[in-house]
Parts: structure tokens; sequence; C-alpha cells
């Protein structure tokens, strides 16, 4: 090979988007797409040794915990994420004392979570403050799922009742979405706080709420023993009603601080 063509072969392998410097070349082309313009320079690339999730709990521990992410753009614009354990978890009888667990979102929204068997933590209830909503998924919406099937998929037929909350009973918004979670393998990240080893979630949303025809997904890097390091979007389910697929709610791990830190 003359110096010219390996002068030509190295200028394309740097150039931006060249597939040899592309760390998320092993997945499907509109999920790598989505990723880049969310979390530019976050993913470093696969990780092969990073283990599956057999117990969702290990992958987003039931601690309490206040996570700041910074915006990937954005150096002005933080979010925060607050996993509070609760006196008594939705569904369960009120004199059963079994304690829940909620996680405020940057929305606004307060997310109660459920501990589904074997197969992970699911949502069954949102309230989201700024709209007034109560928001009821029927079956809850999978948010961290031990998978065993040989794709580590999951889908669900989720109906969605969008209430006021002042009339709780009344329904303001309905609709059915076909909700899929998928488990996208193992991948190594860089985020304010540091390297993590991660497993790539893909949640994605078919179907239509009131109004509005959904098409919508959101991606979360989720490491053992930590939680959500970073993600693309993290709004609750009514957030489609007014829907916009944008880089605006995106975060990365800054900090985490668990109550057992003092």
């Amino acid at each position: 090979m003359t110096f010219i063509h390996t002068l030509i072969l190295s200028i394309f392998l740097s150039a931006p988007g060249a597939t040899a410097d592309d760390p998320l070349k092993t997945i499907p082309k509109d999920d790598a797409r989505r990723i880049a313009a969310s979390l530019p320079g976050v993913v470093l690339g696969p990780e092969s040794s990073v283990p599956k999730i057999t117990n969702a709990a290990d992958w987003l521990p039931l601690e309490s915990t206040v996570f700041v992410f910074d915006h990937p753009t954005n150096k002005d614009k933080t979010l925060k994420h607050v996993l509070t354990k609760i006196d008594r978890a939705p569904g369960s009888k009120l004199d059963a004392g079994i304690k829940g667990w909620a996680i405020e979102l940057p929305s606004g929204t307060t997310r109660f979570l459920k501990q589904d068997g074997e197969n992970g933590l699911v949502a069954a209830t949102d309230v989201s403050k700024p709209n007034a909503f109560i928001i009821r998924l029927s079956p809850p919406e999978p948010i961290v799922h031990a998978s065993t099937t040989a794709k580590n998929e999951v889908s669900e037929e989720i109906k969605i009742s969008i209430c006021d909350l002042d009339s709780p009973t009344d329904v303001s918004y309905s609709g059915q979405v076909k909700c899929t979670w998928t488990d996208l393998g193992g991948w190594k990240v860089k985020v304010p706080h540091g390297t993590y080893d991660t497993r790539l979630i893909k949640i994605s949303y078919d179907g239509s709420i009131g109004p509005a025809s959904v098409s919508a997904w959101k991606y979360m890097f989720l490491a053992k023993g930590v939680g959500p390091v970073a993600f693309t979007d993290s709004r609750d389910i009514s957030a489609f009603i007014f829907y916009n697929n944008d880089t605006d709610h995106a975060g990365v791990l800054r900090s985490l601080k668990r109550a057992s830190d003092g």
C-alpha cells in the first residue's frame, strides 16, 4: 500500500461517523442514532463481560438514594431522581405493614414501584404533580425486568387510565400501548461520576393515549449495584399526550448519595 493510500484510509477511519470508530455499530441503526443524539460521547463500546439481569434489585438497589444527573450537552441543567422508602406499598392491605418504594422524577412525577415476584420491578401507578394527573397502568409497566427469554425481551399490552387528582374515579384520558422492554446487552459508558459497565435497556411504546398516537422509546444504562447512570428520557407515560422525541430530558450521572452514607 502506498503512502497516499495509507493516508486516505487513515483519514477515512478517523472521520466522524466512520464505522470503525462507532462504539454503537453492533446495535440496530435506529437505536444507535437515538442514543448518540441524546447521549453524545457517553458510550465507549460493547462489554461482553457484563452479567445479565437475574435479580432486578441488584440493578436498581432499593435503598433511599438521591441521584443527580447532568444534561449531556447543557451543562447548566441538572436532573434529580430521588428513590424513597414509603410506609405502605400501593395495593397492600392497610394493616399488612408492607413498605413500598417511590421515585421522584425530574418532571415532577412520583412513580410507585412494585416488586413483581421474580420478574422484577414494575410501575403500576404514577402521580404527575405538574399536570395534576393520576396515571394507572394495567398491567404495570416493566422498569427493570429479569427476563428469561432468549431475546431478553418482554412485551405487555398496557391499558392506561389518566385521571384528574380531584376526581380520581373520572378518566380524563385513556388508551392502550404495546410496551416492549428489551435488554440490549452489556456496554461500557463514561459519565461525570466515572466509567461503568452497564446493561442497556430499551423501553418502546406503540399505541394511543387520548388524542395522541404514540410511537416512542427510552434508553437507560444500568450499572449493577448502582442503578441508572445514563438515560435518554425519564418522563412518565402521560407525557406522551404532548410527546416529542428530543434530547431535552437525557441525563448522565454526576453524583449519588444513599441514606446509609450519612
